[in-house]
């Protein structure tokens, strides 16, 4: 049976859609807007938490609560690629995650290189999210205001080795108190490879 190729198409522009819808509603707080990116049964692993995404949604909820007026975060989307077969789909985004948040007293600005990959399922009809993953390829910190803070601040963070891409990010959540999920992936890691071929299985309907 021939592909429609609109009907792909369509089905693209929808996955894609829902990708966007979620980085409004996480960066503005429209908290049940982002709880329906998301089937209910969804999962999502991300710099700070791995779980349901429901659970995702409270906390983010929760950080939201308490952040100050100075601070603010952005995931800015840029080249997307969808794979679809049948009810399942791929989709791989560029995003920049772009952070400003107070760090042991001082302003920082946050700058993340990364990939949201996402596997998607459609219900009923409804393309949602039902795993969530962020692939980290780079990162950076610096302060707002320059020369705030010695070099010295900087001394735990490795800028060289495995590790490098995802440093300021695993630096400023312990900064925070926060743990980092032992499932995050790193960029051109062994489990950027198996989060692929997860993906892979996923089209395949395997």
């Amino acid at each position: 049976m021939p592909v429609d190729e609109t009907a792909v198409e369509r089905d693209k522009e929808s996955i894609r859609e829902v990708r966007r819808a979620w980085a409004f509603a996480r960066d503005l707080g429209e908290w049940d807007r982002l709880a329906q990116c998301f089937h209910e049964d969804a999962s999502i692993t991300v710099s700070w938490y791995s779980g349901l995404a429901k659970g995702f949604v409270q906390k983010s909820r929760e950080m939201g609560n308490v952040r100050r007026p100075e601070e603010r975060n952005k995931h800015w989307l840029g080249n997307m690629r969808v794979e679809v077969h049948g009810n399942h789909a791929t989709l791989e985004t560029d995003v920049n995650i772009v952070i400003r948040e107070f760090i042991d007293g001082k302003l920082f600005d946050y700058l993340a290189w990364s990939r949201f990959y996402d596997l998607f399922e459609r219900r009923d009809g409804v393309w949602r999210i039902f795993k969530m993953s962020c692939i980290y390829d780079k990162d950076r910190l610096d302060p707002v205001i320059p020369g705030s803070v010695p070099p010295s601040f900087y001394d735990s963070v490795p800028l060289t080795g495995v590790e490098s891409g995802f440093a300021f990010m695993r630096f400023r959540q312990a900064k925070k108190g926060r743990s980092v999920p032992p499932e995050i992936v790193l960029g051109d890691s062994p489990g950027e490879t198996r989060l692929k071929e997860e993906g892979a299985h996923w089209l395949s309907g395997s």
